[in-house]
């Protein structure tokens, strides 16, 4: 009876063994796929911010060709005034740039021909205002070359924004994929611990009945066997005191 009940605890113990590793292993899947979103998140910020910093990058370049503009037809100071601190702004956008892609190889290895184009475009704009101070015109030449570096800066930073987007929805793609499968597998998990449960549940109920059953029977057949004792000694007493007659009746017996 006791080798039945340990048996009994032992399985009990092993299948709450399994649904516990099952429910385990689902919360750690859902804990990762979680924590794959926020990433997911994180990282569409990420290049927003990047990309913002590229256009912020452009956009103070542009104004700089603003002022050299209007510093040229005119030659009044105050159109500078978009000019002024855009150098300083730029290479401070480009630091800035530079850290928030420290993990990406690709983007840091086009900072150095960046930063060389942006160093050559104001380099052009400066000298065409100096010039212009002195009261020598431009040459066409200079202004193609303006022209053109800042052409390829454009192209550069459209490569470098889509980049980070390509980027951004590969790591979308596998979030997705989490975000998709996750759910499924844990249905899947909570199903399995759940029918594993309940197949465990119903093999011990039927130990634990049939182990009742099995007590309620030994226990008549003590009664049986007491209750058969007991009539041997009475007629043992009978015959002993002399009775000779008496007898044992098979009912006497049940």
């Amino acid at each position: 009876m006791t080798t039945k009940l340990q048996r009994s605890k032992r399985r009990l113990l092993f299948g709450f063994g399994i649904s516990l590793l099952i429910l385990i292993g689902s919360s750690i899947l859902s804990y990762y796929s979680i924590m794959q979103l926020l990433d997911s998140q994180n990282w569409v910020s990420h290049t927003a911010q990047v990309e913002s910093g590229l256009q912020n990058m452009v956009s103070r370049m542009k104004d700089a060709e603003t002022g050299q503009r209007g510093f040229l037809l005119s030659g009044e100071d105050v159109f500078l005034e978009p000019y002024t601190n855009a150098e300083e702004d730029v290479r401070i956008i480009l630091n800035e740039l530079q850290l928030l892609t420290s993990d990406n190889q690709q983007q840091q290895n086009d900072f150095p021909l960046m930063e060389k184009m942006v160093r050559e475009k104001f380099s052009v704009i400066e000298k065409t205002i100096t010039d212009r101070k002195r009261g020598i015109p431009p040459s066409v030449n200079t202004l193609y070359r303006g022209k053109s570096i800042m052409d390829s800066i454009r192209v550069l930073t459209k490569t470098m924004v889509a980049r980070e987007k390509k980027l951004m929805i590969n790591r979308d793609a596998k979030m997705n994929m989490f975000v998709r499968y996750t759910p499924i597998v844990i249905g899947i998990a909570a199903l399995i611990s759940l029918l594993i449960t309940l197949i465990f549940y119903f093999k011990i109920d039927s130990e634990v009945k049939a182990s009742f059953q099995l007590q309620l029977a030994l226990e008549e057949q003590q009664r049986k066997t007491e209750r058969q004792i007991e009539v041997i000694g009475n007629v043992a007493e009978k015959i002993a005191g002399g009775d000779y007659k008496v007898r044992i009746q098979e009912s006497d017996l049940e």
